[in-house]
């Protein structure tokens, strides 16, 4: 039998309900809210993203004319060019497969433009907008204007995931094209509007990008077949590529015995070692590489980012690189670019980028060892944030000069 409640205990059960609806309804209105505002926000991202858009058709215009003005005048030298071509040719034996296929190869070649990718990178103008007009449209650059990158350098690039730094490195190769703006790429421009990118061998061949997991593009036979590939493939003479194979294998610490293997019956890393010398076979001047080392242990990235450091300091390569680990951008990087929610918001030397601390937090990015250890001692006192250092030879220095 169910025992009969009294008149407090039935009231404060009508109390409770009360609540409970009343913080449902709460939620609820919370919701609601919180759903228009996003719908309200992602209205205006929208508007401003078709706004820049329609306001950059003028510039748009300009950069085509500019570039048919290049083409116009490039075509007084391609006379000069073809009959350079047809005097090697001549001295070559013609019977050669090899040296027929390197003939078209650089009779095409000297028929395009001549353009130079290995000057200035810069950035004029750029928005980048993903999925335009659908549901899942996201800005993942905002007005990224007079950035440049240099040649001969070791660039990194930094930031929360997010923040736009793949979309950047994507730009310079002309894996993506700029919602807004243009990339130059030396003499070379990339603009929004383009509706081919004619050159996208011979830019690809100078600007080689290297994603996280580069061994996944692995798909020969052998070895040597596919670091050979690339090169064979942009026209170069195959015999005397093949004979830089095994410089290339020794140059990823890979034994040259390895040429008739099968690269996938190697480890992860030295898949990723064979992948990265097939993009160091098309010897370009630039290698751009997206979180190169992701998924190595402490040994392997150590190794990666003193192969790309040779790379830049022996072979005079520029280096563009997006990584989370701080400490290899302070090991290698001559050029720190710093991004938050889909812009520029530094640039700078790693000292003068890793000194800032509240730049650091801004974009909630943990230090260097070595600057995390500064900024513990510059609580208690002792600040060394000043002093330029790398290592830890370096960091004791500084704590020893400024002590005096």
């Amino acid at each position: 039998m169910q025992k009969k409640l009294s008149p407090e205990e039935r009231a404060n059960i009508v109390a409770e309900k009360r609540q409970v609806k009343a913080e449902v309804r709460a939620q609820t209105i919370q919701q609601v809210k919180k759903q228009r505002e996003l719908a309200a926000s992602r209205k205006k991202m929208h508007s401003e993203i078709v706004t820049a858009i329609k306001g950059d058709k003028n510039n748009q215009a300009q950069y085509a004319k500019e570039e048919k003005a290049f083409k116009r005048d490039d075509k007084k030298a391609v006379a000069a060019r073809v009959a350079e071509v047809k005097t090697w040719y001549e001295s070559q034996d013609k019977t050669d497969k090899d040296v027929v296929r390197t003939y078209k190869w650089k009779m095409q070649e000297a028929k395009r433009p001549n353009y130079d990718f290995s000057g200035i990178i810069k950035f004029e103008n750029i928005s980048y907008a993903y999925g335009v007009g659908t549901p899942f449209e996201h800005r993942a650059l905002d007005g990224v204007n007079g950035l440049e990158i240099q040649p001969g350098k070791i660039t990194a690039v930094i930031g929360m995931t997010g923040s736009g730094k793949s979309t950047l490195i994507q730009l310079t190769n002309g894996l993506i094209l700029p919602s807004t703006g243009r990339t130059l790429v030396g003499n070379y421009q990339l603009y929004a509007g383009m509706k081919k990118i004619h050159e996208v061998k011979p830019l690809r061949k100078e600007i080689g990008l290297v994603f996280q997991f580069p061994e996944y593009q692995l798909f020969q036979d052998t070895i040597e077949k596919d670091i050979s590939f690339g090169p064979i493939n942009l026209g170069r003479n195959k015999s005397d590529v093949v004979k830089e194979v095994p410089g290339l294998l020794k140059l990823v610490d890979l034994p040259e015995d390895y040429l008739k293997r099968s690269p996938f019956d190697l480890s992860g890393g030295q898949k990723r070692r064979v992948a990265i010398a097939g993009i160091i076979a098309t010897d370009g001047n630039t290698l751009v590489l997206d979180e190169p080392t992701g998924g190595l242990d402490p040994q392997g990235e150590e190794d990666f980012m003193n192969i790309f450091n040779h790379l830049n300091k022996d072979k005079g390569k520029r280096i563009i690189i997006v990584t989370h680990n701080m400490d290899h951008v302070l090991k290698i990087a001559d050029e720190v670019i710093v991004m938050h929610e889909g812009r520029v918001i530094a640039t700078g030397s790693p000292f003068e980028v890793f000194s800032n601390q509240k730049l650091l937090e801004k974009i909630k990015i943990e230090p260097p060892k070595v600057y995390k250890l500064a900024f513990k001692l510059k609580e208690q006192g002792l600040d060394v944030t000043k002093k330029e250092f790398r290592t830890i030879e370096d960091f004791a220095k500084a704590i020893k000069e400024t002590r005096k």
